[in-house]
């Protein structure tokens, strides 16, 4: 008996929650982790700008950002990669490509990486760069939120 009256409660208490986060919070901006914030997105496109102007192409094709609450869970959406860090982040996608890298460290004799898009990782505190990928594919950058924000508007 004070098994299934445990979970009754339990039950109630998830039922509980389960409404509350579906009614949402009232600020539009808290679920994209501040993209509804004007001054965030300028910040962000000019880091969209100057990282695409630095690999080559000046005026990109789109340039598409998102929030994360989890760094990790967001670079192993977009490169599989593992990461120590759970802060929150926005990750930028920049195409219009070909994108070169000839900043970046390679082999001797070897080529610089090359791209269609780049992936740019900000931490969302203070926009310092925690990653930055050149790849020949876009990502989907659904799978990390649905709240995608353009930033060339």
């Amino acid at each position: 008996m004070r098994y299934a009256q445990a979970m009754r409660v339990k039950f109630a208490v998830l039922l509980t929650l389960g409404a509350l986060g579906a009614c949402g919070s009232s600020d539009p901006g808290a679920t994209q982790g501040g993209l509804g914030d004007p001054s965030v997105i300028a910040k962000l496109r000019a880091l969209a700008l100057q990282v695409s102007s630095a690999n080559g192409v000046p005026s990109p094709k789109t340039m598409i950002a998102v929030y994360s609450p989890d760094d990790q869970a967001a670079e192993k959406a977009i490169s599989g990669d593992i990461v120590n860090d759970h802060v929150p982040v926005y990750v930028i996608e920049v195409t219009g490509g070909p994108f070169t890298c000839n900043s970046c460290s390679v082999p001797p004799g070897a080529s610089p990486p090359q791209g269609n898009a780049i992936t740019l990782t900000v931490n969302a505190q203070t926009f310092q760069e925690t990653d930055f990928g050149i790849t020949p594919n876009v990502p989907d950058l659904t799978q990390i939120s649905s709240d995608v924000v353009n930033l060339a508007q």
